[in-house]
């Protein structure tokens, strides 16, 4: 017989448990799709005291979580009061954690790290505006989506002010040793900062795999903790100062949200492509070194550096001024002012259109367009801004009636004076494996 919650949910199986939850994979009966299922439960080896506080809040606590809405932070749908522990009804992202990734694939690149940090970041950052902390940051808390989407799971059972301070007054601080700050730990003082220090240690163990104080026991690793500084970094390479900068005894050395969101993009887009970017006229500017190169290659001068394409895409230069790398193969067609490239199946698109007039607020813009679109089975994925204004993405799914289920993003981006926005489609089943592709479109445009 199976079971069935609240009368709607009926479980289907087991998605993984730890020492204060239990997750099932279950079908919500009313809204027709799969949903995961957590029961909060009280750690073991706490005192009657302790545990009764920690009952007392976890229903507060779990309805504040559930009201972050953000798309790195996974969506809590409702919450079921109950005396062992309330349940909690998410939304099901079928991925992989990053602990797993890392198990699976080893240490990871810089740059791959940076950007799941960056994501995790914008987590914290909207939890935080919420008045939240997360205080349980750690590689088996932050998911992986198929499409590549970053989610950060599993808040720490008092996430407010009032909450944590309840805890703190009845000497209950829960955190895995290997990620917690140690100012929670040894001062019982919980902060953002906390958080910040456990996001260096998520991103320590993605890029060197292992945690920054990797001892054979519990007690060695907070006695290490406790000692002084990780141990250094050896394949962090551009990440090193951020690893640094994070994993500060000290609360308030650590270096802040925004100087960490800085020092990772930098690891994700080096200075040098950023100027190519941002500089104006810089194709014409090419055009013309090169002629002078050539007319004076005949009186001994210097030959001209050719800027090649990569493997697998060919260099397109527009009329309109800019420059991109389209994959080899793809048809290009102009209309109403924008040029679009079809695969050879005309399953993706790529689409780049000037934005003429852009409005102060991207996103306000991507939200009033949003409330026209008549796409079959349209839905949002996320419509947020970006580290350099007006950059900004909207990312959404839908289906096509020849295709089928087909992802969509909509990325503005600057180049001088000019805005564009770069529209990707692509088959829903082939957006993970297509995200390379729109990466180097991206990172190739100006």
């Amino acid at each position: 017989m199976q079971t069935v919650i609240a009368g709607r949910y009926r479980i289907i199986r087991p998605l993984g448990s730890g020492g204060m939850s239990h997750v099932w994979l279950a079908h919500d009966a009313v809204r027709h799709v799969d949903v995961a299922i957590k029961q909060c439960t009280v750690p073991g080896g706490l005192h009657p005291d302790q545990q009764h506080v920690v009952r007392t809040w976890a229903l507060s606590e779990a309805q504040a979580v559930a009201r972050v809405r953000h798309p790195h932070v996974i969506r809590t749908l409702d919450v079921l009061p109950d005396p062992e522990g309330p349940w909690l009804i998410m939304e099901h992202v079928a991925g992989r954690s990053l602990q797993q990734v890392i198990q699976e694939q080893g240490p990871l690149p810089p740059a791959r790290v940076a950007r799941i940090g960056l994501a995790v970041l914008d987590g914290l950052t909207a939890a935080l505006r919420a008045g939240l902390l997360h205080l349980d940051v750690k590689p088996g808390n932050v998911l992986i989506g198929p499409d590549g989407r970053v989610v950060l799971i599993d808040f720490g059972p008092a996430v407010t002010a009032a909450g944590v301070a309840a805890l703190t007054g009845a000497r209950v601080v829960l955190g895995s040793p290997k990620y917690i700050a140690p100012e929670r730990l040894f001062d019982r003082v919980s902060s953002a900062d906390s958080d910040m220090w456990s996001l260096g240690a998520t991103l320590y163990h993605a890029v060197e795999g292992r945690p920054p104080y990797a001892r054979g026991s519990t007690a060695a690793t907070l006695r290490a903790l406790a000692e002084g500084p990780p141990d250094a970094p050896r394949r962090a390479g551009p990440l090193t100062p951020v690893l640094a900068g994070l994993l500060r005894h000290h609360p308030a050395a650590r270096i802040s949200p925004a100087e960490t969101a800085e020092l990772l993009q930098r690891v994700i887009t080096p200075p040098r492509s950023r100027i190519r970017r941002r500089v104006p006229a810089l194709a014409a500017a090419v055009t013309l070194v090169g002629a002078l190169a050539v007319g004076g290659s005949a009186q001994g001068g210097e030959q001209p550096v050719a800027v090649t394409a990569p493997a697998g895409f060919t260099r397109w230069s527009d009329p309109t001024g800019f420059q991109v790398d389209v994959p080899a193969g793809w048809t290009p067609s102009r209309a109403a002012g924008a040029v679009s490239f079809s695969d050879p199946g005309e399953r993706s698109t790529l689409r780049i259109n000037r934005w003429t007039h852009p409005p102060d607020d991207v996103v306000a813009a991507f939200v009033a367009e949003e409330r026209a679109v008549h796409l079959p089975g349209y839905r949002r994925v996320r419509i947020e801004a970006l580290l350099e204004p007006p950059d900004a993405v909207w990312e959404y799914t839908y289906t096509d009636p020849g295709t089928g289920p087909m992802r969509a993003a909509r990325r503005v981006l600057t180049d001088g004076d000019d805005t564009y926005v770069v529209e990707w489609r692509t088959p829903r089943t082939e957006w993970a494996a297509d995200l390379p592709k729109l990466s180097t479109v991206l990172e190739s445009f100006g």
